[in-house]
């Protein structure tokens, strides 16, 4: 952690916006700045400015009177300012500072109304967290950290006891003192609040005894009360979910039934349109074609039956005429045979007219009939013809071809006969098939009329349930609003909680026992009377600011004790942290004025002057501020006992010594030393320029010095001048060593 950057606003002679930009380490060295300038040209202002910043409270250490004696007060050239700032900003990559940035910066701003701010990375804080911020880095704003003109001296000639505020800062432990301190305001506080409420508890408890004998008279009617409230919440719920559950359960029931009920409706259109479609289904002419491609080939088989008759006949005849007339043949014709053949084809004309007759019932059966009588007539007429005894003298070869004519035209017609017969057969099976389906249409349409029936009747059943539903369901409802308006009057505000409680298990018992024990109850009520409402609001109230205090007393000896322990832990801190860099700053301060003096020896010796302070119940905390520091020193070939009998400048270069020996151990961010070097002579100059060189391994240096020898050990180099304005000015110069 370094100083990256010094802004200046406004503070004593630096009227305009002055920025002093440092250094940043270089090879693991922080790095030295020299500030030079003639006497009254603001070189210790720039001082002030840091001390300022980090908090520095004296105005008396600020060389003022009143704060606005730090704004630039004008001259004859410009004119006076009405803010005064000074921002310093820090690098912090190796996280020295307890603060979550890389960098940051502090503000100390003040106007010349009195008015003033301080600001950590632009925010307001307040000047306890600039203190504790500085404390924690090892850094504060007094003591080794700055060091100005007169400092030198003021270490030795202090007392013992202002040394140790010195090597309280010097030692690390102003941060635990900063908490001690806080920890021992909190107490006084503490102790203040406590005696105060002892005080209010002295005065409160008289009341509230008395308003608690009032209470107690009030207690019995508050747990009638609650009794009856309870029954009553278990009387009206049981009876409310009782007939809400009914009701949810009539209503399943209802919607149960209205489903069914489209179920079954919906499968009763569905029977009807199907239904619809069978009887409005119409055959077709199909059935009509093959009818008539039927009567069709039995017309033409009937023909063909006739013309086979007669050729039969013919055939017949021809033959008995060749056999009558053949001189080779002797061949006799039975008349009987023939004519009984004749008088049964006749008989299966007859019988083929009835089969006629009750195929077709009526249809087109004249026209049929008319064909078969006609074959029955030429029967006839053949019969009466046939006479045995005609003219056989016809040429035999005319015969012969004549018969095999008559015979071929017999096969014809026979195999035209059988085709007919066939075709007839195929025609007959399909208008059978036709009947069969038609027949089992009309049974399958007998079956869904009886299922309409039975949907039907299924459907006014359901339709007579929905209704008594319905009707249990108005009176469970008309029910169900008066116990609800009964809720209400009764229980008030909680009905919506017993109402609404759907699903809360109340417990169940007999309705009748529990009315007796509500009317009970009330009747109890009614002999205890009213109660005092201004008793029942104060009473609460009382108790709780009794409660409240005797709480908050409680506390306050529990936070006393606690800080008791806390500001032992802290002092335990204090004192071993203390004694630790105490022994190792000793150490280095012998070294340190070793090497200024060129020998001899130096110490500082603690002096334990412990006081106590009497706190609540006997406790107490040690006050270490009381203790006090010596300074032994012994220049080389001397016998001094104290610094008093030391030169001038032996007590500077003492001073100086102890200064570098704070630093060496504590190792602060940054150190400014106001012309420190100002006493030393040439030799003592070197030795002061190789103690900073070595100390800058650790600390970074600003020197305000008019030395040489401390100048040309410096980085960089910044001069201070100062116009007829009255205002200062910074010239820098790099001076480019590695």
């Amino acid at each position: 952690m370094y100083l990256k950057c010094l802004e200046i606003i406004g503070f004593k002679s630096f009227a305009h916006r002055t920025v002093l930009e440092f250094l940043s380490p270089r090879k693991n060295d922080f790095t030295i700045t020299s500030i030079v300038g003639p006497n009254g040209s603001g070189k210790s202002n720039l001082v002030e400015a840091i001390r300022w910043a980090l908090g520095e409270q004296s105005l008396k250490t600020l060389r003022g009177k009143k704060s606005q004696d730090i704004i630039f007060s004008g001259s004859l050239q410009k004119t006076h300012l009405n803010l005064a700032e000074v921002t310093l900003f820090f690098n912090n990559e190796d996280r020295a500072a307890p603060i979550d940035y890389k960098e940051f910066t502090i503000t100390r701003r003040i106007f010349r109304n009195g008015e003033s701010e301080y600001l950590i990375n632009k925010s307001r804080v307040r000047l306890q967290d600039v203190v504790i911020l500085l404390a924690k880095s090892n850094f504060g704003q007094k003591s080794y950290s700055i060091v100005g003109q007169g400092l030198v001296d003021q270490i030795l000639q202090s007392s013992p006891v202002e040394r140790k505020k010195f090597f309280d800062e010097a030692t690390g432990i102003k941060q635990y003192q900063i908490k001690k301190d806080e920890a021992v305001r909190k107490i006084e506080k503490s102790q203040i609040n406590l005696q105060q409420a002892n005080i209010a508890l002295s005065e409160i408890t008289p009341h509230l005894r008395s308003l608690t004998r009032q209470i107690n008279k009030l207690e019995k009617r508050q747990e009638i009360e609650n009794q009856l409230i309870q029954l009553q919440e278990n009387y009206y719920g049981s009876s409310w979910q009782d007939i809400n559950q009914q009701f949810i359960v009539l209503k399943e029931k209802i919607e149960m039934k209205e489903k069914e009920h489209h179920l079954v409706d919906k499968e009763l259109n569905n029977i009807q349109k199907e239904s619809e479609s069978l009887v409005y289904e119409k055959i077709g002419n199909q059935y009509e074609k093959i009818q008539e491609k039927y009567k069709q080939a039995v017309e033409l088989k009937n023909r063909q039956l006739e013309k086979q008759s007669i050729v039969n006949a013919q055939l017949m005849f021809e033959k008995e005429k060749e056999k009558r007339w053949s001189p080779k043949i002797d061949f006799e014709v039975d008349k009987k045979i023939v004519f009984s053949d004749l008088k049964q084809l006749s008989s299966n004309q007859k019988e083929f007219l009835n089969h006629l007759e009750n195929l077709f019932h009526g249809q087109n059966f004249e026209k049929i009939k008319k064909w078969a009588e006609k074959i029955f007539e030429k029967i006839e007429q053949c019969l009466k013809r046939f006479n045995p005894v005609e003219n056989e003298t016809k040429n035999e070869n005319l015969e012969e071809k004549k018969i095999k004519e008559l015979e071929e035209k017999k096969e014809k017609y026979q195999l035209e006969i059988k085709r007919l017969d066939e075709e007839t057969e195929k025609f007959n099976k399909e208008l059978s098939q036709f009947n069969e389906k038609e027949r089992e249409k009309r049974q399958q349409l007998l079956n869904w009329q009886k299922n309409i029936q039975n949907k039907q009747s299924q459907l006014n059943e359901l339709m007579y349930k929905i209704n008594e539903f319905k009707i249990d369901l108005a009176r469970l409802e008309t029910k169900k609003d008066m116990l609800e308006n009964e809720i209400n009057q009764e229980m008030g505000p909680r009905s919506r909680e017993i109402i609404n409680a759907e699903k809360k298990q109340w417990e169940i018992t007999k309705v009748d026992h529990l009315s007796v024990q509500i009317y009970k109850l009330k009747h109890e009520l009614e002999l205890i009377g009213s109660i005092d409402p201004e008793v029942t609001k104060e009473y609460p109230h009382i108790r709780e600011r009794y409660e409240f205090l005797s709480t908050q007393t409680e506390d306050l000896k529990q936070g006393i004790k606690s800080l008791n322990k806390i500001i032992q832990e802290l002092d335990q801190k204090i004192k071993n942290q203390f004694k630790n860099n105490f022994h190792q700053i000793n150490q280095e301060f012998d070294r340190y004025f070793k090497i200024i003096f060129g020998g001899g020896k130096a110490k500082i010796v603690l002096q334990e002057q412990k006081t106590d302070v009497e706190v609540e119940e006997n406790e107490s905390y040690k006050n270490s501020l009381a203790d006090g520091i010596d300074i032994l020193a012994v220049p080389p070939g001397k016998k001094i006992k104290n610094v008093e009998a030391l030169s001038g400048g032996e007590r500077a270069l003492t001073s100086l010594a102890l200064i570098c020996a704070v630093i060496a151990i504590n190792k602060p961010p940054f150190v400014v030393l106001d012309e420190v070097d100002a006493a030393l002579d040439q030799e003592n100059s070197f030795r002061f320029a190789g103690i900073l060189k070595e100390l800058r391994k650790n600390s970074q240096f600003i020197v305000i010095t008019h030395n040489q020898q401390t100048i040309e050990g410096a980085d960089i180099l910044y001069g201070v001048t100062m116009g007829h304005d009255g205002v200062s000015r910074f010239v820098s110069l790099n001076l480019g060593k590695e």
